[in-house]
């Protein structure tokens, strides 16, 4: 646990789809009370469990809680949760309607009696409309939410993630949204209810497709036109060479973007002359600029036909060689080629070692710290509780002590970041994620950009009324909304004055490109602090900050990769299929926001700020954690299960 939420107590009412919710606030240093019937919560009997009979569910995600047996069918039950609310600064359901009713905790009630706490539903569809109390799996709630279409063979039925891990992005965006609320309330002195929907969660993993419900139609080939569209697995870079994407090698397979402008062309051409340096290129292909090979293939001044065989040795190259092997010539010559990781991998991956990233608990490894704070780092003391383990403290209870609002000190109430200034200098979507959130709650949020290298979003259809240009593309809109837009090229001297303005007056400090780059433009942590010690600056990236991988390049389907989702996802009978988009750029924002939230209410208190390093490969690996623990324990690979998932 970190010491940012250490006033904190939490009342956690979750079913096993929302354990992340109350796992997060613990890490972040919240005294979390879990609630259990008599039998113990459901997440203590989901999936596979240890020798023992506790699940891996429950070991990962009840990790740092504290466990209390109430059965709420009684009165005496209800009675004594009513006095642990009246003690509670957050209380975290996943109740239905009836559960609301029957335990007393409906959302005026819980206002008019707690006035000052934090009340969160977390729930499928929300806790209002038609669908407020329907049921969900987590491949319905990927296909409610738009992802589960996308994804998949054109000539078989869409596909889940492997691992029923959907439920995550509703459970962190509720503990998000806690931190953000209880942020809010040390000006108002009021607490609020969050209805927070697992399905609307799920529809902002879709930046780019959701962008056309802005022009009222959907993307080609993701309605009944769906086995028209073009292979998940690579189509061609132009006909007759193919483009792959998932590809076998010696002991698995690995993911490759060979087709991305000038990064993929270099990406080739750095896998070619691997080849030419083991003596297996033939010769007619050596000697040859491969970064030109497409446009050359075009123009007729490379045959199709030599294109395609070179391509063609690439791969027939890769199958002889191990993830390892492959993953080590990338790192170094950024061949854009990624390890598709199963949970054996993980365990044994070079970067997570370097950084501490597994953590024992009670001689389990489970996932570290999904975000790196400087002042208030993430401790794990305690593992998951047994069953009513902390039973004494309804002991310690007071009774309860009705707090009418008018006693309860209260100040205007605004957007929550209203005052907030923000310097945002990101790119793409991890890091624009980040800061759109404080702009759409308030905060004055400068986004500073360069079009000399114009940000690869901007790129991205649908376009306003159809129109190609930088300023037209709507994902980018959507990534952005609420910003105040800043053109300042940071390759040049005077920029620097410029970003030094924004640092100086900026609460928060957002990036997201290469490790070293930022320090490199005049705005890495040093200068910063240096500057401006009340800033509170994340920094978020594929690999994380340190370690021997931290420059590493690449995508989301490289992240996707190497956090464990390709191996996991496809048919049983096929080879794996990369999830659908930059999948991990829409995991770490979720916990990069309630880190960074967290971190400004601590400087409120203490006056200095401190940094925060994310890394979008960790963040992801943590909805994975149960199958890497499975593994640890008892050996198990999950084997692709199609849509057997759950």
């Amino acid at each position: 646990m970190s010491t940012l939420l250490s006033d904190l107590r939490v009342i956690d009412l979750t079913d096993d789809s929302s354990e992340a919710a109350g796992r997060v606030l613990a890490d972040l240093g919240a005294e979390v009370i879990k609630v259990e019937p008599p039998s113990g919560c459901a997440s203590r009997h989901r999936g596979a469990s240890d020798t023992g009979g506790t699940s891996f569910h429950w070991r990962v995600w009840g990790r740092g809680k504290r466990s209390v047996v109430l059965d709420l069918q009684t009165a005496d039950g209800i009675d004594a949760l009513h006095r642990l609310l009246a003690s509670a600064d957050i209380l975290l359901e996943t109740a239905t309607s009836a559960e609301r009713t029957a335990w007393d905790i409906n959302v005026a009630t819980v206002a008019d009696r707690y006035p000052r706490l934090v009340h969160v539903s977390i729930t499928p569809f929300g806790a209002t409309g038609p669908l407020a109390d329907a049921p969900a799996t987590d491949m319905t709630l990927s296909a409610a939410g738009g992802f589960l279409n996308h994804q998949g063979d054109r000539d078989r039925p869409p596909l889940p993630i492997g691992f029923p891990e959907t439920a995550n992005h509703g459970a962190v965006q509720g503990a998000a949204d806690a931190i953000t609320a209880i942020y809010e309330r040390e000006r108002s002195g009021l607490g609020q209810h969050l209805d927070t929907s697992m399905q609307a969660a799920v529809v902002g993993t879709l930046l780019w497709t959701a962008s056309y419900a802005a022009i009222d139609r959907n993307p080609t080939f993701s309605g009944d036109d769906r086995a028209d569209g073009p292979s998940d697995r690579g189509g061609e870079v132009v006909p007759g060479v193919r483009n792959p994407v998932v590809e076998p090698c010696a002991d698995g397979f690995v993911v490759m973007t060979f087709v991305l402008g000038a990064q993929g062309n270099a990406a080739f051409a750095a896998a070619i002359q691997w080849l030419e340096d083991e003596g297996v290129l033939d010769e007619d292909l050596r000697g040859r600029d491969w970064e030109l090979w497409i446009d050359e293939m075009k123009a007729g001044e490379l045959p199709v036909e030599m294109g395609a065989r070179a391509m063609r040795a690439v791969l027939d190259f890769l199958k002889m060689k191990t993830k390892a092997e492959i993953h080590a010539r990338s790192v170094t010559d950024k061949l854009l080629i990624a390890p598709a990781n199963n949970a054996k991998d993980l365990l044994a991956d070079p970067q997570l070692l370097a950084r501490d990233f597994w953590v024992d608990v009670d001689g389990l490894p489970l996932p570290g710290p999904f975000a790196v704070l400087s002042e208030t780092p993430i401790v794990y003391e305690s593992g998951a509780p047994v069953l009513g383990a902390d039973q004494v403290l309804l002991e310690s209870i007071p009774e309860p002590v009705s707090l009418a609002p008018a006693t309860i000190r209260t100040g205007p109430r605004s957007g929550v970041f209203a005052g907030l200034k923000v310097a945002d200098l990101t790119w793409m979507a991890a890091g624009p994620l980040i800061t759109r959130e404080l702009a759409n709650h308030g905060a004055t949020v400068v986004h500073a950009e360069t079009m000399t290298r114009v940000d690869t979003m901007r790129w991205l259809p649908p376009y306003f009324r159809d129109q190609f240009t930088p300023e037209t593309g709507l994902p980018a809109a959507n990534a952005n909304q609420s910003k105040i837009g800043l053109a300042c090229n940071f390759a040049k001297p005077e920029a620097r004055a410029v970003i030094d303005r924004l640092i100086d007056w900026a609460d928060v400090v957002v990036e997201n490109f290469r490790p070293g780059m930022a320090a490199r433009h005049g705005f890495g942590w040093e200068h910063v602090h240096a500057r401006n010690p009340r800033a509170v600056m994340l920094s978020t990236s594929m690999r994380g900050q340190t370690g021997p991988e931290a420059t590493m390049i690449g995508f989301g389907l490289q992240g996707g990769a190497m956090a464990g989702y390709v191996d996991v996802t496809g048919w049983p009978d096929r080879s794996p299929i990369a999830p659908w988009g930059a999948y991990t750029d829409f995991v770490s924002p979720r916990f990069a926001l309630a880190a960074l939230v967290a971190a400004l209410r601590h400087r409120d208190r203490v006056g200095v700020g401190q940094y925060i390093d994310v890394s979008q490969n960790e963040a992801g690996v943590h909805h994975l954690g149960p199958l890497v623990s499975e593994y640890a324990a008892t050996g198990n690979l999950l084997e692709r299960p199609g849509t057997a998932a759950e």
